[in-house]
């Protein structure tokens, strides 16, 4: 059975505004796994809705509306590629569509306290693995980079990565008690 057309434009933005945010955690998650940069998931997302606000009177509400929110965030996160100055060539952003169904199993909630144990977890490092889960988790910075800018062998840059996410694994799993 096909869901009621809306009948007039604040209709029709209220109807595909709802539809957005009802898969918001699965856009997120498409987002987030293209970026890999929370703020601009956040970002993209908002952008997002803000098109999809503005177009609701040209949506055709007798096609799927996931296709052309998808559309609006592929264009959002290759135009952050463009300002980040780098190309999302190891992004493919037509594989992460086909496992948009997986996105639904990430709740916000079980996310939050995930997300909660790990800044836990990564306060407690010590300082100089803290840096460099700064560099390369929020700044984005490849192995290279890091150990050119911490004058450190790159195969220690690896071991010590791996170390690390063994560790935040293991205290992340803990403190959820799993």
């Amino acid at each position: 059975m096909t869901p009621p057309q809306p009948s007039d434009s604040s209709d029709k933005t209220e109807v595909l505004l709802r539809r957005f945010y009802a898969q918001q955690s699965k856009l997120r998650g498409y987002v987030f796994s293209a970026t890999r940069d929370y703020h601009a998931t956040e970002d993209i997302l908002q952008s997002t809705a803000i098109v999809v606000a503005q177009k609701a009177t040209e949506f055709d509400f007798t096609k799927p509306e996931t296709p052309w929110f998808i559309g609006i965030a592929r264009n959002y996160i290759s135009k952050w590629y463009r300002t980040q100055g780098r190309a999302n060539r190891y992004v493919s952003l037509d594989i992460l569509e086909e496992y948009m169904p997986d996105y639904e199993s990430f709740e916000s909630e079980p996310i939050s306290e995930r997300r909660y144990a790990l800044k836990i977890c990564i306060d407690r490092l010590p300082n100089k693995q803290k840096e460099v889960v700064r560099l390369r988790y929020q700044d984005g910075m490849d192995c290279q980079n890091i150990a050119e800018q911490l004058d450190r062998p790159i195969q220690g840059i690896y071991s010590l990565l791996k170390r690390i996410k063994i560790e935040l694994r293991k205290c992340v799993e803990f403190r959820l008690g799993t």
